[in-house]
């Protein structure tokens, strides 16, 4: 029964020290390409570190030429649950909307992005499901109504992202402390010496 106890320890760690996504440059661009000048309307972080709050928001306004009203969308990564939230500001009218997360870097030296996922979406009021580009260390979303407009919804849009290490694909995850892993294991000895007399 001790070697089980060790083994599952052993597997719990290793499930434990996948990698995170530690720092990134976040964009948005909402445009009517199809008025105006066609020029969008920019925010954007460089980069950023992850995890502590929305690393896009209102404050990293870069440009907005045509003079377009809304368009807000705040980017947050969570590192936990390696889960990316767009979240609506408003509830103006685009014909596109786009989403760039580029020059990630990991805290494991070679590992990339394997898959993104989504897992719900009501960022817009249209039923427009996006198109999810990736590389080895940058993600693109984008919303494309045109030659119709969408209205953003003030909802949010939540995708999951994978990453891949070799040849495993894994959730990205926060590494644990060295001393999180060392109380696990010390715990789950002690009560397998419990349980079976083990002195």
């Amino acid at each position: 029964m001790f070697m089980k106890v060790f083994a599952l320890t052993l597997a719990l760690f290793s499930l434990s020290s996948q990698a995170a996504l530690i720092r990134a440059d976040f964009r948005t661009e909402s445009n009517l390409p199809d008025y105006g000048s066609g020029q969008p309307l920019v925010y954007q972080s460089l980069n950023q570190t992850v995890g502590a709050g929305y690393e896009l928001d209102s404050a990293d306004f870069v440009q907005n030429p045509d003079g377009w009203y809304g368009g807000v969308v705040w980017v947050d990564y969570d590192p936990a649950s390696a889960i990316i939230t767009l979240w609506s500001q408003d509830y103006w009218d685009f014909q596109t909307f786009d989403v760039w997360i580029s020059n990630i870097q990991f805290d494991v030296a070679g590992e990339t992005i394997a898959n993104v996922v989504l897992l719900s979406d009501n960022l817009i009021e249209e039923a427009i499901a996006p198109v999810v580009s990736i590389t080895s260390n940058s993600l693109h979303i984008a919303y494309d109504y045109r030659p119709d407009t969408f209205l953003f919804s003030g909802g949010m849009a939540k995708f999951k992202m994978e990453s891949r290490e070799g040849d495993i694909t894994q959730p990205l995850v926060n590494v644990p402390e060295p001393l999180t892993a060392l109380i696990m294991l010390v715990g789950l000895l002690v009560i397998g010496r419990q349980q079976y007399g083990i002195k």
